[in-house]
């Protein structure tokens, strides 16, 4: 009995070091990811739609039009599932058919039961909520003093290289760059474009604009230029020069309050501050060109994009014109000005992708045009989440 108590004696530091080490082990937080949820996870929520519907079908129809033209032998990853063209295209038409035939709760049902859920979540366990317009701008077809800042297509000389082409590893990346001599280089910066004045003898200016006014027109990705002669011409995201995109609004955190950082507050501030708009500008090196459209404005699918409805996501990680699924909150404003938030729940259709939207839970809502487009857009910096929906196989 006493060698037996010794041993034990014996063995309860051990024991202790090993508890204690075992304490110490944590684990790291999942990085960006999609999960598939349960049929318990998927019944505890109620797929209703904040707006009635209000807008669904076109944006919807838009996407099945986009799947309808393309090759049958392109490949769209919903975790491991792998859907053709053709199957995503008849997913949606199942979606619109379910919508159409089930009210209630024998609509959430059926959408419960014949398709697959997957959350889209970023390293924080959830998603990330701003939102984008298409903007009005004054401008000019020719130079003019106010306005003096080139709006450029595309340059003919401008080389995008897909990397999967080379390696699998590569899957998805691109570069962007032109040749010097018989070498690709990177494309022109910022600054080189704006301030040295690189691109005057490579590429035609489609128009000409405020300066301030153009740089935030890049980051929406599209807009409106009302001419001199009354003339609107819609402009809409042909390209850009590869470079990173980097938010100016880090630059001027200590300048501009957190709970009033916004587009506006942005504006603001660089109106204000002529003499620190180039090198605030400057900090975001990348640079988009754009080209003229008759319908629009168009998201990276190539579909004019539905207010409220279209979403822009990571088109890396996520299927480009797929259903989604997105709960956050929206600003309600009372003469431009916040007073509370309300819920959103709703349908949207991933028809667009943008510099800043990357990995998982990252999106971008689109707004559409006006003044209440444009404070929605300008303030939205919210959390939520984000499902990804398709159709389960055995249904299409």
């Amino acid at each position: 009995m006493k060698k037996r108590s010794l041993i034990l004696l014996c063995l309860l530091p051990c024991l202790f070091l090993v508890i204690s080490n075992c304490a110490l082990i944590v684990k790291p937080p999942a990085g960006p990811h999609l999960k598939e949820l349960t049929f318990r996870e998927v019944s505890s929520l109620d797929w209703q739609d904040d707006l009635n519907f209000e807008g669904l079908e076109p944006a919807v129809a838009q996407s099945i039009k986009y799947y309808r033209k393309l090759p049958s032998n392109k490949e769209f990853y919903y975790g491991n599932l792998r859907y053709s063209p053709e199957e995503i295209a008849a997913s949606l038409e199942l979606f619109l058919m379910t919508l159409k035939n089930y009210q209630g709760k024998d609509q959430v049902q059926q959408l419960r039961s014949k398709f697959l859920f997957l959350e889209s979540k970023n390293s924080e366990g959830g998603g990330f909520f701003t939102g984008y317009y298409e903007p009005l701008l004054e401008g000019s077809s020719v130079p003019a003093e106010e306005f003096h800042a080139p709006l450029y297509p595309k340059p003919d000389d401008l080389i995008e290289v897909n990397l999967g082409q080379f390696s699998d590893r590569w899957k998805n990346e691109q570069i962007v760059g032109r040749l010097r001599g018989k070498r690709l280089v990177p494309y022109d910066s910022r600054d080189e474009i704006v301030y040295n004045n690189s691109l005057r003898d490579r590429a035609k200016p489609i128009a000409y604009v405020k300066e301030i006014e153009l740089f935030f027109l890049q980051i929406q990705g599209s807009g409106l230029i009302k001419l001199p002669d009354g003339e609107v011409m819609r402009v809409n995201y042909a390209g850009s020069n590869g470079h990173p995109y980097r938010a100016i609004g880090a630059l001027l955190r200590d300048k501009i309050p957190q709970d009033r950082m916004s587009l506006q507050a942005l504006k603001e501030y660089l109106y204000s501050h002529p003499d620190e708009v180039k090198d605030i500008l400057s900090y975001n090196q990348s640079y988009t060109f754009f080209r003229e459209t008759g319908e629009g404005p168009l998201g990276n699918i190539e579909a004019p994009l539905t207010p409220d409805r279209s979403i822009a996501m990571d088109r890396k990680v996520v299927p480009g014109g797929g259903l989604a699924y997105i709960e956050t909150e929206l600003p309600v404003f009372d003469n431009g000005q916040i007073t509370g938030w309300k819920p959103v729940r709703r349908f949207a259709l991933v028809q667009d992708t943008g510099g800043a939207i990357r990995e998982h839970g990252r999106v971008d809502i689109f707004f559409g045009n006006g003044e209440k487009a444009e404070l929605l857009a300008g303030h939205l910096k919210q959390t939520g989440r984000v499902f990804i929906i398709v159709a389960r196989k055995e249904f299409l």
